[in-house]
């Protein structure tokens, strides 16, 4: 009885919330025209693939960057664990926006690159990579003192510590926080859309442009992203909840 009663409740929010979504998308506009937008479904289909393999590319980027970063954070020379906290504090202190601008418009000019979908993919690593760093710190919270001490014992090399005990169970504990950076990174490539990377955003905007229906545009836009981002979040916490029951 009780677990009925949980899963009526949880309905009802949905169904609330579902009818809120409903009526902004009816009832926003006079006369809405989302047949503008959704006409143009290659253009639509193509820009969601450049937003997923934007996203998925830098995401990889990530955890190689982020890992390392991690290391540079529990590095014995104090130069280097240094100069990895000043990093993460500019980074963590600069808006994704102005991250994206300083890729392209300056750092890419320094290093003669003009490839903008490159230097959009790089903003997405270099602005994600400290959080992804801060999650493999949490991760590594899992591995007790007594491992420790055990591999001292054996005389485990810094590289043999992460590859043989640590990584491994590293990975269950990083799935979720990978996957919400993930949900991050898909929506911070709306930003994307000042450099003109043809990804969800950007290419919206020009439809919506052309057929005068900016509201519209913007609507669907929103759907889009919550087509994607939602299950992403249902995934990170059904994969948590599993994690905590022990399987």
């Amino acid at each position: 009885m009780r677990a009925k009663t949980k899963w009526l409740q949880n309905f009802a929010a949905f169904a609330i919330f579902a009818a809120v979504i409903v009526y902004v998308l009816l009832c926003t506009t006079d006369n809405p025209r989302y047949h503008l937008i959704l006409d143009e479904k290659t253009m639509l289909l193509e820009a969601l693939w450049t937003t997923l393999y934007i996203s998925m590319i830098s995401l990889v980027l990530c955890m190689v960057s982020g890992f390392l970063f991690y290391l540079m954070l529990k590095s014995r020379v104090q130069f280097i664990r240094a100069a990895a906290v000043i990093f993460r504090e500019i980074i963590m202190g600069t808006p994704m926006l102005v991250m994206v601008f300083l890729m392209v418009y300056v750092f890419g000019n320094m290093l003669g690159i003009s490839n903008k979908l490159v230097l959009g993919i790089a903003a997405m690593t270099f602005y994600t990579m400290p959080y992804v760093a801060n999650s493999y710190e949490s991760a590594a919270a899992v591995i007790d003192q007594d491992q420790y001490v055990v591999m001292n014992l054996y005389h485990f090399t810094g590289v043999q510590r992460y590859l043989y005990i640590i990584f491994p169970q590293m990975v269950k504990p990083m799935l979720p926080a990978l996957i919400n950076h993930l949900s991050g990174i898909i929506k911070g490539t709306a930003l994307l859309k000042i450099v003109s990377v043809p990804e969800i955003s950007y290419v919206l905007t020009v439809i919506s442009s052309k057929n005068w229906a900016s509201v519209e545009g913007y609507l669907v836009m929103w759907m889009m992203y919550l087509m994607i981002t939602i299950p992403l979040s249902v995934l990170a916490q059904y994969i948590g909840r599993r994690l905590e029951n022990g399987n």
